[in-house]
């Protein structure tokens, strides 16, 4: 029986990296996105708008696991518009995809929803983990309208009706990768002006975000 992962907002620099990865396992994949094109073979495209029910709904029937990354771009300005997209998107996906799965006959095994590492305090004295991680902002940072966004994330998904489905937030900070979108080649190209600072005892970030070898 093949195996089938839907993602929504598939598209993005995270979710390319996993297609590739499914694929070449064998997973039937299916992108939910609100601009389908003609994908590639063991990828179907379908549309939704991230806020309200529709037919895209019955793609999450008896499927191994949902992946939801959808939300705004954060590589933006701050302004009023931008942090309400920031937080709407985000949550408003969150919500209609829990929505859809209190109404599907066979649910997703497991829902693995996008969060951020950013929810937890900004410290530099101790590592902060789910089990003795402190949540909050930090006046320093200025990190409360971040905290804020990840708050209601969360909130959104762990309050969604699914009982059958296990539900984990996936609190990720940066992910780094060679590829077109990721944050790697916007702290590279800072580097080579050499605005990358020292680390340990001298030496600049340069020598860290060297070209790789296939480019």
């Amino acid at each position: 029986m093949t195996r089938r992962i839907v993602l929504a907002g598939g598209n993005g620099f995270i979710g390319r990296l996993l297609v590739e990865s499914f694929v070449a396992g064998n997973y039937e994949v299916v992108i939910l996105t609100r601009s389908p094109s003609v994908a590639e073979t063991g990828i179907r495209q379908v549309r939704w708008d991230g806020r309200t029910l529709g037919d895209w709904a019955g793609e999450l029937e008896s499927v191994h696991a949902l992946i939801n990354l959808a939300g705004r771009s954060v590589n933006c300005r701050y302004n009023a518009r931008n942090r309400r997209e920031i937080l709407e998107s985000r949550v408003q996906s969150t919500k209609v995809l829990g929505d859809a799965i209190a109404l599907s006959r066979q649910p997703p095994q497991v829902w693995l929803n996008a969060s951020t590492a950013t929810i937890y305090k900004h410290t530099f004295d101790r590592q902060m983990d789910e089990a003795t991680g402190e949540i909050g902002a930090t006046p320093e940072a200025k990190d409360e309208f971040s905290i804020e966004v990840a708050r209601a994330w969360e909130e959104t998904l762990f309050e969604a009706p699914t009982p059958v489905t296990r539900k984990v937030a996936l609190r990720t900070a940066m992910v780094f990768a060679a590829g077109k979108g990721g944050v790697y080649r916007t702290l590279r190209g800072l580097a080579r002006w050499g605005l990358g600072g020292t680390i340990a005892g001298g030496g600049f970030t340069k020598t860290i975000f060297a070209t790789p070898s296939n480019g």
